[in-house]
């Protein structure tokens, strides 16, 4: 986090062309324009305040859209009773007398008892629980991801996202605010469909193989990732706070190739164009929408608007 603070300061005093990710969408029949503001959710609003396009931009508008409305449950609870594997959602089923340890090896299948003992913890070898190993490997999978997610949750919750800090100045300030996905994003959009699948059972097991003998490594990873340790938030930082949006698109767009991000998009966009169409709009959500052809941008400039990176003035 050091790091990240350094590129912080030294950033905040260089020159930069653009207004951070701040992008003014016009023409189209639009009688004033709409704003479009990428973030990158653990930094903090507070430093819009010495942008001042981005607060006359924000002066311009009437209402807010962010990505989700905080859920009004608790977060983790969610999270928890979503990965909660059930067998009715399973699409597909062992053969009649097979089980979870007849489809994956004998190395892959200690590593699961040694997860289940060290997360639950349940011995898998005991009588009592053998009616888990009825479970597919797909949830066998969700659910040793679940503890995963909750910690990457819960060290993210230590810091309010800059989407959640605007909104909260958007409520005070009378404004409508509106999620473009909703409420309890993470348990109707994201986990719901992941416990859907149409592998077959030799598939899940592949991928459940994998996914044990890297389960560790995934951990740290994504658990340096909330941390800044990797290296990778300092750079999306930088890119965010000196504007330059064509560096963050390149080094994002591998990132961007997850069905979940596209399938979001068009279902935002709908909702985008109807509320740009009401009154002027400050739509915020995270910067990985916004890349590619996929991208936000891309499919408003589709639909015939003009969609333009906000410059700095000197």
């Amino acid at each position: 986090m050091k790091k990240i603070l350094l590129i912080l300061i030294i950033a905040l005093t260089a020159n930069s062309s653009h207004a951070q990710f701040l992008f003014r969408i016009s023409g189209n029949g639009l009688a004033e324009p709409s704003y479009l503001l990428g973030t990158i959710h653990p930094l903090s609003a507070s430093l819009l305040d010495s942008i001042p396009e981005y607060q006359e931009a924000e002066a311009q508008c009437q209402q807010m859209y962010i990505e989700y409305l905080p859920p009004k449950n608790n977060l983790q609870e969610t999270m928890k009773r979503s990965f909660r594997p059930k067998q009715e959602q399973q699409k597909v089923k062992y053969p009649d007398g097979k089980n979870i340890f007849d489809v994956i090896d004998k190395e892959s299948a200690e590593i699961l008892k040694v997860k289940f003992k060290e997360i639950m913890p349940i011995n898998l070898d005991d009588p009592t629980w053998k009616e888990m190993w009825n479970w597919t490997p797909s949830s066998f999978q969700e659910f040793l991801f679940g503890p995963i997610m909750r910690e990457y949750l819960k060290k993210n919750q230590k810091k309010i996202p800059m989407d959640f800090e605007l909104m909260q100045k958007a409520k005070a300030r009378g404004w409508q605010v509106g999620g473009l996905d909703g409420e309890n994003l993470l348990a109707q959009d994201i986990i719901k469909p992941l416990m859907q699948t149409s592998q077959t059972i030799e598939e899940q097991a592949d991928s459940l193989m994998a996914f044990l003998k890297n389960y560790d490594e995934r951990k740290q990873i994504l658990m340096e990732r909330v941390e800044g340790t990797d290296g990778y938030l300092d750079e999306i930082c930088n890119y965010w706070i000196t504007g330059d949006y064509d560096s963050f698109a390149t080094f994002y767009l591998p990132e961007t190739n997850q069905p979940i991000l596209k399938d979001r998009n068009e279902k935002w966009l709908p909702k985008i164009l109807t509320a740009m169409s009401e009154k002027p709009t400050m739509f915020v959500f995270g910067s990985g929408h916004l890349v590619g052809k996929e991208g936000i941008i891309s499919k408003l400039r589709e639909a015939g608007y003009k969609v333009e990176q906000i410059k700095k003035r000197y």
